[in-house]
């Protein structure tokens, strides 16, 4: 049953499991035998890393033998990531590509094979029978799954599509320190034993993602490892490259974060999506009580939910077709703490949402562990299952709202630079991006409102115009709304570069909708050229409708309206709240949204407060972004007007 490989061919190996495992496809896992924990009981744990499927939740799986509480891709229950059953069996899965096979295969994926598992499997014998009617049949399974039962079993399995290796945490020749760790790499594809050295691991995709747990378990064996420092020692780790914790986080000294941190060798990481750490029972035990501790969402800005196996309803705030509530709220959270790059993040928020939200988990994980106890003492109902899990969801979703709430106006306020609001009355040379065939509403609408009899010779210019310098020629250029990610596709970095000189030059930017999320910093195809970020990002496809706009002063003056309060048509434009890049001066609030849009899932209270225009500088010139769209027929398209006047510096 082991994948026997060459020696030749595991170089290879290390090279194509680098390449074949994205980092978003990335997570890391521990099977801990009950001779390791401070109760006896075994426990399993998984930081699920797949940032292509960010919304999670918490599902009752039904239709086999036995009923089960998982955590799946939002609105899909076909496959099951990791999970608990009322038999007290827990699983989990995380990639491994370098248990493919050349020839095609067929039958479950590791997802549908979880599912399956959940379904007809009260034990780790009856998964490992599982794989063995599998062999023949046929998988396209590629992972290490960790599998703890009520009976005390607590196993690893390397699974390919045709083969399997099972490792028994129990056993100490297998697991001296009765823990198995994995994260992208099976130990038999490579020739490794059990349990690698942190040296033999290096130079796998992953290795330092293995040396890192392997370090946290092996300070803490011996006995004394339990739920709580998994959920927060494991699911929170953030190191350096050489494996040092990081002064300021969860397992390093105290003192201050770095202001950015790079993940690419750490446990917690950008792309991490959930985590989940499961309690299991001892032989004879309730196994209705084995625990699933859920954290949805990146599991730095979220916080643990427990989820009983013999539970019958999951509580509101972790359930939701287009993600649970709860995760939701920590994806806004992580989001826009996210920097350009992908694999790094902004830590400004972390230490308020610590301080608040790791106390009140503590005090969930006590209660619920000591009131655990006493039900495996004295059996207790379903209600009262049910009843325990509502509540903590309930209160760890109110919590983690307020911790939103508050992120938002920290970044909402903020000190502006003063700009010029003079206008001079001339003729305003504009260019208006335009990629498509001529049909685009955007150019359209602008070149309705933006004549010579009102001070503009406006016209279209396309991506090869801009890379070949004629952005020279023009006075401003407007990015209308579409799509800002295939803008900046289609600009190229040539593009983009001479946008850039064009504005740092002394040209004028004027940004709508999409041209705003082009312009801002938050993106790593973004322009950088005004100190913004998004707001709750994840829930961009908020919806259209009209909303209501509060114009400063500034605004007033500046854009030439004499109501403080406009109406305008909103199309899922950026919700901009003010960034942190040094070297760009903070901009300007022209105008706040005073109502919002909130369908498709987005979550009410997002919107209001942010801000709908701003502006700025970048270099010698000016930058202007609009959210909604002032440009459309309702207007008012004076806005926009004596916005572009003020870009182009009249």
């Amino acid at each position: 049953m082991h994948l026997r490989l060459p020696c030749p061919a595991r170089a290879l190996l290390l090279l194509l499991s680098a390449l074949l495992a994205p980092v978003g496809s990335a997570c890391t896992t521990a099977v801990v035998s009950g001779r390791a924990t401070e109760d006896g009981r075994p426990i399993l744990w998984k930081n699920r890393d797949y940032i292509a499927s960010p919304r999670n939740e918490v599902a009752i799986l039904s239709g086999g033998r036995y009923r089960a509480v998982a955590v799946v891709n939002a609105g899909k229950r076909t496959s099951a990531w990791m999970g608990t059953n009322e038999a007290g069996l827990c699983i989990e899965n995380s990639l491994s590509n370098d248990l493919k096979v050349d020839q095609k295969s067929q039958g479950l994926r590791n997802g549908g094979f979880n599912r399956e598992v959940l379904l007809t499997c009260a034990t780790v014998d009856d998964v490992q029978a599982l794989l063995e009617r599998t062999n023949q049949t046929g998988r396209q399974t590629t992972g290490n799954f960790g599998v703890i039962d009520a009976q005390g079993g607590a196993a690893l399995f390397e699974v390919g599509p045709n083969s399997y290796t099972m490792f028994d945490a129990n056993d100490p020749q297998v697991a001296p320190q009765g823990f198995l760790i994995r994260t992208n790499f099976a130990t038999t594809a490579h020739q490794l034993p059990a349990n690698p050295s942190a040296e033999a691991a290096a130079d796998l995709y992953s290795g330092k993602r293995y040396q890192r747990a392997s370090t946290l378990l092996a300070t803490c064996a011996n006995g004394r490892l339990s739920v709580p420092y998994f959920i927060q020692h494991l699911t929170r780790d953030l190191a350096n490259e050489a494996g040092d914790p990081l002064v300021g986080s969860v397992n390093g000294r105290q003192g201050q974060l770095p202001a950015i941190i790079d993940t690419k060798s750490t446990i917690s990481r950008t792309g991490t999506v959930s985590a989940a750490v499961f309690h299991g029972v001892r032989p004879g035990e309730n196994a209705r009580l084995t625990t699933m501790w859920v954290m949805l969402g990146d599991p730095k800005f979220s916080v643990a939910v427990p989820c009983f196996a013999g539970m019958t309803a999951v509580a509101d705030p972790l359930q939701g077709d287009r993600g649970a509530e709860l995760g939701e709220v920590a994806r806004t959270l992580r989001d826009i703490s996210h920097t350009r790059r992908t694999d790094r993040f902004r830590t400004e928020l972390l230490p308020g949402i610590w301080n608040d939200i790791l106390p009140l988990e503590s005090k969930h994980l006590e209660q619920t562990i000591t009131t655990r106890e006493g039900w495996l003492v004295e059996p207790t109902s379903t209600d009262a299952l049910n009843e325990l899990h509502s509540q903590v969801a309930n209160e760890c979703y109110q919590a983690l709202t307020r911790e939103r709430d508050q992120a938002k106006t920290t970044l909402v306020a903020g000190k502006a630079t003063t700009l010029d609001s003079t206008l001079a009355p001339q003729t305003t040379k504009v260019a208006i991006y335009d990629h498509s065939d001529g049909s685009a509403n955007g150019p359209n609408h602008l070149l309705q409102f933006l004549t010579t009899d009102a001070g503009f010779v406006a016209e279209r210019v396309g991506p090869e115009q801009i890379r070949q310098g004629q952005l020279q020629n023009y006075d401003v250029l407007i990015v209308p709304g579409g799509s800002a990610s295939s803008q900046s596709k289609h600009l190229q970095q040539e593009g983009r570069d001479e946008i850039r000189h064009f504005v740092e030059s002394g040209g004028g930017y004027v940004g709508i909708c999409a041209g705003s999320y082009l312009a801002s910093t938050h993106y790593s195809w973004s322009l950088g050229i005004l100190n913004a970020r998004v707001w709750d990002r994840v829930h961009w496809a908020r919806g259209t409708g009209s909303v209501e706009l509060s114009l400063s002063e500034s605004g007033q003056s500046t854009l030439g309206s004499d109501d403080p309060v406009v109406q305008v048509h909103y199309a899922q434009g950026p919700l901009l709240v003010r960034g942190r890049e040094a070297d760009l001066p903070t901009y300007e609030v022209l105008a706040t949204y005073q109502t919002e849009v909130a369908k498709k899932g987005a979550l009410p209270g997002a919107m209001e407060g942010t801000h709908a225009i701003v502006r700025s500088t970048f270099g010698e010139g000016r930058v202007i972004c609009y959210s909604p769209h002032p440009e459309v027929e309702s207007g008012p398209n004076y806005l926009m007007a004596s916005g572009v006047k003020w870009a182009a510096g009249e």
